[in-house]
């Protein structure tokens, strides 16, 4: 398949770079042909955390007030991160794409500490790494209503790849 990218979007417990991962959601997608495939998994927080990860109380405290059905799902079936990244690197496959996160120094960033931690290599070379913040605030085209499902990684994911490919005119 040619012209694969993928949107990546992590729900953490702290916005350090090095932040507890608690929920990974990714989407595969064209230019062409829009979503393709797409990968979510819940992580333990105090897994990662026993890995050095950081968890920061502020953010602690933030989740704290978000809906109880967010909660669930933040918790669900968690598995340890070393877990997580051997799935999450299948499922990515051993090709380079180009990996967008939504900020310059947050998804990807975070996920690639992530990778370091448990001693293993991120699966994107550093020439695909793309910030979907920046060119959504470069090219300003206004984004849809969200539904009730902010904060789950693998719905916010979904929502960024739509936006893009509205940005990028497919």
């Amino acid at each position: 398949m040619k012209n694969v990218n993928v949107m990546i979007d992590l729900e953490t417990m702290s916005t350090a770079c090095n932040a507890a991962i608690c929920s990974i959601g990714a989407v595969k997608f064209t230019l062409e042909d829009g979503i393709i495939d797409k990968f979510y998994c819940t992580v333990d927080a105090a897994d990662c955390k026993s890995l050095g990860l950081h968890i920061d109380k502020q953010t602690v405290e933030w989740w704290s007030k978000q809906p109880k059905h967010v909660l669930e799902q933040l918790v669900k079936d968690t598995i340890p991160l070393r877990e997580a990244l051997r799935k999450f690197s299948v499922w990515y496959g051993t090709s380079s794409l180009p990996t967008w996160g939504c900020g310059a120094g947050f998804d990807n960033v975070i996920l690639e500490n992530a990778y370091k931690a448990v001693g293993f290599n991120r699966p994107w070379k550093f020439w695909d790494d793309r910030c979907y913040r920046t060119i959504k605030e470069i090219i300003k085209l206004p984004e849809e209503e969200r539904g009730e499902n902010y904060h789950n990684a693998l719905d916010d994911a979904l929502y960024q790849t739509r936006h893009l490919l509205k940005i990028m005119g497919s």
